[in-house]
């Protein structure tokens, strides 16, 4: 009976750790000049790729003078950018993607965002909000 118990216990514990990963991710990260969020989805279908949202904003001082930029955000599952884009008046850019990755997001992950804009280039370390 104490097996049973015993097995009942640690399938209960493992049933709740990996329903933990299926939440939606969310990393962030800043620097001078930009703050970074990125929202992941859990994969529901696998070829239909992985839901994630980019939100870029620029707080550096002179919004106009980033002109055209590009990013390109590089996974241990993958990587994904856009180029040739603009800020809207506000110094924000937005993209959504369903991104075909090689393996899930996982929430220990530390993407690197990479801007250029304006002969400007920074790398940007993204963590996930609820890793210390």
């Amino acid at each position: 009976m104490k097996k049973i118990f015993f097995i009942a216990a640690i399938l209960f514990l493992m049933c709740g750790c990996q329903s933990k990963d299926k939440e939606t991710l969310v990393f962030t990260g800043k620097s001078d000049n930009w703050t970074i969020k990125e929202t992941v989805k859990p994969i529901s279908d696998k070829d239909k790729g992985e839901p994630k949202t980019i939100k870029l904003t620029y707080t550096g001082k002179d919004k106009k003078s980033v002109g055209e930029f590009s990013f390109k955000l590089e996974a241990p599952n993958g990587q994904w950018g856009v180029s040739i884009i603009e800020l809207d008046k506000e110094g924000k850019f937005e993209e959504k993607t369903n991104a075909i990755v090689n393996r899930e997001t996982l929430k220990s992950d530390k993407p690197i965002i990479i801007l250029k804009w304006n002969h400007q280039k920074e790398e940007i370390t993204l963590k996930n909000k609820n890793q210390p």
